[in-house]
């Protein structure tokens, strides 16, 4: 079923802002009704949102955050996608029915077991709640069971039915089908708003700070996209064979060095890449390390994720997390900052809550916000495109969402709140001028790559 924003390209003007008097303002100006004596011209968010975005991009420290909704602009040919929750219910339970004659009843049954009921028939049920509620069970039947085996006890051979053992063929399933799920990106994927992300943020001048890009995603959408039009991406890793996760690694930087002569020109349009709950090409050793990796589990390796359950707080203490984690906080806290959050929902608190204390403390901290969702998508379709104003309705949003808002209201002019998608904002966002002659030719490939030889 299509909706207001079904198949609508990635336009700035899709965007709506929220202003002080709680209202969404649109993008274009509105003209004066000429048949009514009383209408007033109304501007519109245009203007306002184009000298904060560009203002953004002058600071002196520049941080995005991106969450899942930021990569399901990301096209493929296939019906591979960007997968919502929803999604992964569906992936994880034909994951764990893989080959059963009885429809469902594997999945299903454990749903039951752990939640209690199954959602409606053709319904995805809460992917994150349900793995959450299985860990906490396997927990206390792991210790259960150690609390009640006398010493010596032999394990029964088949141990195919022991509760135990069910519940983690079922994590290990469900997790599987996750993983396979979110590996959606090839060389052919259309990743217009990564690229165009990267460009624009590449043209900042390289006396400043590197612009450091967090996400959530375990995808490739950034990774790709920065393959593509030649950006170095520092993550972390080693530029060895094997490529190993090490936390100094984001204390280098690149330069061109000239064949004679000492003098080092810091390159062009190097970012920084956080991937805050892990990626689909790390994976642990036996050891311990992380390395860049997309082998399976039978070599020894380990996938490197923090998978959706309630625990993801508790993990994002574990190494390479915790590095992410410490750079996150440690960004948001210092002078002249932008924060640009898309895609995001609020939903993990471990990320909420660092920038609402940034937001708190952090004076000279800006942040521009944007979701799809702010505004109900039945009010976007009553109106379509003619509605200049639409009121804010505050107790659809998450707890954090709210307070955000709620300062918007109270006028503080650190914070820009918009209704539209990353696309949207990419699309907005202003092209820095005065680019330097490797730019302006990296800008004339770019420009021919797409024409036949």
């Amino acid at each position: 079923m299509s909706d207001y924003w079904s198949d609508r390209a990635g336009l700035a003007a899709n965007l709506r802002l929220l202003t002080r008097e709680g209202k969404w303002l649109a993008w274009e100006d509105r003209d004066a009704d000429p048949d009514d004596a009383s209408s007033r011209r109304i501007a519109g968010a245009k203007t306002r949102v184009e000298d904060t975005l560009s203002q953004a991009l002058h600071s002196t420290n520049v941080i995005a955050l991106l969450g899942s909704g930021a990569s399901f602009c990301a096209k493929n040919a296939t019906v591979k996608r960007a997968p919502g929750m929803a999604d992964l219910w569906h992936a994880a339970r034909d994951k764990v029915c893989e080959g059963n004659l009885f429809g469902h009843d594997d999945f299903d049954n454990v749903v039951i077991d752990v939640i209690g009921s199954l959602p409606e028939e053709d319904k995805a049920g809460d992917i994150e709640n349900l793995l959450s509620l299985c860990k906490m069970k396997l927990e206390l039947l792991e210790a259960r069971a150690k609390n009640q085996k006398p010493v010596g006890e032999v394990a029964p051979s088949d141990s195919s039915a022991d509760p135990v053992t069910v519940l983690k063929q079922f994590i290990d399933k469900a997790e599987s089908a996750i993983l396979q799920r979110v590996d959606f990106v090839d060389n052919e994927t259309v990743l217009s708003a990564h690229k165009a992300l990267i460009q624009k943020l590449a043209k900042r001048a390289v006396e400043k700070p590197r612009v450091r890009l967090f996400t959530t995603n375990y995808d490739l959408c950034l990774e790709e996209s920065a393959a593509r039009i030649g950006v170095v991406l520092i993550d972390g890793f080693s530029h060895s064979a094997e490529q190993r996760f090490n936390r100094d690694y984001f204390q280098h930087d690149i330069v061109r060095r000239a064949t004679s002569g000492t003098k080092a020109d810091y390159i062009d349009g190097v970012f920084h890449l956080y991937k805050l709950h892990g990626s689909v090409d790390w994976r642990r050793k036996q050891d311990g390390v992380v390395i860049r990796s997309q082998a399976n589990d039978t070599e020894g390796l380990k996938p490197v994720l923090i998978y959706p359950r309630s625990t993801k707080y508790q993990e994002a203490f574990e190494v390479p997390y915790l590095d992410m984690f410490a750079a996150f906080q440690a960004a948001l806290r210092e002078p002249d900052t932008t924060l640009v959050v898309a895609g995001f929902g609020f939903a993990d608190d471990h990320i909420s809550a660092p920038i609402w204390s940034a937001l708190e403390s952090n004076l000279s901290l800006r942040l521009i916000l944007v979701d799809p969702s702010f505004v109900p998508v039945v009010r976007l379709d009553a109106i379509g495109a003619g509605g200049h104003l639409i009121d804010l309705e505050i107790g659809v949003q998450r707890q954090y969402q709210k307070r955000i808002m709620r300062l918007v209201g109270e006028g503080d002019p650190r914070i820009t709140v918009l209704n539209g998608r990353f696309e949207d904002l990419v699309d907005a966002m202003p092209t820095i001028t005065g680019e330097s002659d490797r730019q302006r030719l990296q800008m004339r490939l770019d420009q021919i790559r797409d024409f036949p030889a």
